[in-house]
Parts: structure tokens; C-alpha cells; sequence
């Protein structure tokens, strides 16, 4: 059997469109409230990002190509000043530094990331899960493990938005 999603399958389950879903609503709530000058934009292109179109990225019909986040790409003023990505996970072997992508245009205080699922639970006994949110967390991401309480999740979701702006 060859590795990796199956022909006719997806990755998403149940719980993590439930929790990316969550995430979303979340983030659009706080955003929304924050004021005008605060804008989502659900992906950015390569372009947008680096200010120049790539050799790479491009589509076959030369475009630039883009990112996609789970709760967008955050604008304050029309420029970009962070992004909430979401992270769902069963187990705790996956790839789930995919979010890491964001640390090649953004620096890590400019990143809230909402991880979730078993695979998120405080354990020892390896895998890649727990290295992700330490490592996050050490350079200067905002991350919540498991928060589902919507309070809890706004309210530090609106003091991250907040200090992106704050002198």
C-alpha cells in the first residue's frame, strides 16, 4: 500500500473540520469587532507576500501562486500584520509543521496558531506534536493547546491582535 492520502479519501475528519470551522468563526468574530481598519483575507499570493513575482511560484498560466490559512491573514491598515492558522491532530506523528511556512515571511510574534485534538494532549513520548508548540511558543508565537472555550480563545485572540498594533 503506498503512503500518504489514498485516491478517493481526504485528510480532513470530522473533528478537524469541526475545530478549523471553530477557529474560523472565532477569529472572524474578534477581527470583525476590532474596527474597520482590520481586514481577513483568506490566502495571499506568493507575489503579494514577497513583493515581487517569484521564478518558482508561478501557475502554468504564470500567475503567482498562494497561501491559504485556516483563519486568514490578518491586514490592519491594508498591511499585513499576522496571520491564525489552525492545527487538528489525531496522533502525534504528523507533519504538522506546515504552520512553520509562515516563519519564512513573518515573524513568530505575528503568528496565533490554535492547535487541538488528542494528538495536542501534554504528554512525553515523542512526535512531533509537542516539539511544534514548544518551539512556537520559544520563538514568541502565540499558540493555544485544546482551547475550545470560546471566552477564553477570543479574549487571547483579541490581546494578540492587539499588540501587533501597539507601540
Amino acid at each position: 500500500m503506498a503512503g500518504g492520502i489514498q485516491s478517493g479519501t481526504t485528510a480532513t475528519s470530522a473533528e478537524s473540520l469541526l475545530s478549523e470551522n471553530r477557529h474560523i468563526d472565532f477569529v472572524a468574530d474578534v477581527v470583525c469587532g476590532m474596527g474597520e481598519e482590520w481586514e481577513i483575507r483568506k490566502s495571499l499570493t506568493i507575489e503579494e507576500i514577497m513583493g515581487y513575482k517569484g521564478e518558482y511560484s508561478l501557475k502554468a498560466n504564470g500567475e503567482s501562486q498562494e497561501w491559504q490559512s485556516d483563519g486568514g491573514f490578518i491586514l490592519y491598515k491594508g498591511a499585513l500584520v499576522g496571520v491564525c492558522e489552525n492545527k487538528w491532530q489525531k496522533a502525534r506523528q504528523n507533519a504538522c509543521e506546515r504552520v512553520c511556512k509562515y516563519l519564512t515571511f513573518l515573524p513568530p510574534k505575528r503568528m496565533f496558531v490554535s492547535c487541538e485534538g488528542p494528538g495536542f494532549l501534554k504528554k512525553n513520548g515523542g512526535g512531533s506534536t509537542g516539539p511544534l508548540i514548544d518551539m512556537l511558543r520559544h520563538a514568541g508565537a502565540t499558540v493555544l493547546e485544546n482551547t475550545t472555550d470560546e471566552k477564553e480563545f477570543k479574549n487571547q485572540l483579541r490581546d494578540w491582535l492587539q499588540s501587533l498594533v501597539s507601540v
